[in-house]
């Protein structure tokens, strides 16, 4: 026996022993009944552990109980295999930006050392020197044993004497 009728400007009816909601089987409060569904709907293989809105859209094609929403909220953050997975897209310190482009050539500089690298004639360190505005690179071999005064020295015979004292120098 089929019967229809309206509840809250759903429509609802029963058909074979199941109460249909809008379309969508009603699944009553019972835990181990809904803890199958949620299973069905993230831990498949034809799924593939899907975040929580996709996996709400999924079960909501099918099934309808209150408190759904907070339901796949729990099941996907108690699902340890996904928390490890997760990617995260929140600011974390030392986070890139995109630098300002400086006004003109050899006023922002950056530094950067390679090493260690196959001896050559000695040297086994490159030390990488950029302009940010014009991007020419001025190299430098050295050995891994350089200190902060060889750099210092590097800077002094090789960049400032030619360019300039720069206002900035990025280094990580």
């Amino acid at each position: 026996m089929v019967q229809a009728f309206k509840k809250k400007d759903r429509l609802t009816w029963e058909e074979n022993g199941i109460v249909y909601i809008e379309g969508r089987i009603y699944v009553p409060n019972n835990n181990k009944t809904r803890e199958k569904i949620l299973k069905e709907n993230h831990d498949s293989m034809d799924v593939g552990h899907p975040e929580q809105q996709r996996m709400l859209e999924l079960i909501k094609q099918n099934y309808w109980w209150p408190g759904s929403k907070e339901d796949v909220r729990k099941y996907v953050q108690g699902y340890f295999k996904c928390q490890q997975n997760k990617v995260q897209h929140q600011k974390k310190a030392g986070e890139l930006h995109l630098l300002k482009i400086p006004q003109g050539p050899w006023q922002e500089i950056s530094i950067n050392i390679i090493e260690p690298l196959p001896k050559s004639n000695g040297m086994d360190t490159i030390v990488v020197i950029v302009d940010q505005f014009t991007k020419i690179i001025q190299l430098k071999a050295t050995t891994t044993s350089i200190s902060s005064e060889g750099i210092a020295k590097i800077y002094r015979n090789d960049i400032w004497k030619l360019h300039g004292v720069p206002r900035k120098i990025l280094s990580d």
